[in-house]
């Protein structure tokens, strides 16, 4: 548009949202998958995998999958989805830092792309809780499936609101390493999206009433 009333002849208003035109795209290698969105889009897509993964499954847990809202503006869809659902355990799923992107060094982000999921350590709203942390990441070992851990020194994920719901849930964020998040064009690796899956699944498998338990109070 050119001006306010073209805009308005188009039947744009204030407060409508605005999505980027952008294709998914394989890349020369295929398993490097550049698309919009991938935050959160990811998460969502491993919350989905993991559910029908579960499907025939014989686990004694009740899972739930939860595709958020207001993430990026507060946590604010993981506030009152905890409030509601009142877990036992909660993943938060999210994209996390590549630090093999050109232009982010080391300090930045160590974590590489293909690599396995990211264990995040601390982010500026949480720090994980230990006794999550190491089940899952002697899951992972028990299993090999490959894992890397990291932080984050700004930002956080649904996590961070999770952990303070009720009277406190043990939470863990476990991320896929990207690069150029929060553009029309990330780009991710298929590897870590199937051993976060991978992951999660077994986790799931692991857990029943007295493992939780063991997990919260050790």
């Amino acid at each position: 548009a050119s001006s306010r009333e073209e805009a308005e002849e188009f039947g744009v208003k204030p407060g409508d949202s605005v999505v980027p035109y952008f294709e998914f795209t394989q890349m020369k290698n295929e398993k490097m998958l550049l698309a919009k969105a991938w935050d959160n889009r990811i998460g969502c897509a491993i919350a989905i995998e993991v559910l029908k993964r579960l499907k025939g499954e014989k686990h004694p847990n009740i899972v739930y999958g939860v595709g958020t809202v207001q993430e990026e503006v507060g946590l604010r869809g993981a506030r009152t989805s905890a409030n509601l659902i009142n877990p036992d355990i909660a993943f938060g799923v999210d994209v996390g830092i590549a630090g093999d992107t050109p232009g982010v060094s080391d300090k930045d982000a160590s974590s590489k792309m293909g690599k396995g999921p990211q264990i995040i350590l601390y982010d500026a709203s949480m720090v994980s809780h230990k006794g999550l942390r190491d089940f899952v990441t002697d899951t992972a070992d028990a299993k090999e499936i490959p894992y890397q851990f990291d932080s984050l020194a700004g930002g956080g994920t649904d996590s961070g609101s999770i952990h303070l719901s009720h009277d406190g849930v043990p939470a863990l964020s476990i991320t896929i390493a990207t690069r150029y998040i929060h553009s029309h064009a990330a780009m991710l690796h298929r590897d870590d999206f199937e051993n976060a899956v991978n992951l999660i699944v077994e986790c799931i498998k692991g857990l029943d009433a007295d493992k939780v338990q063991e997990i919260t109070f050790q």
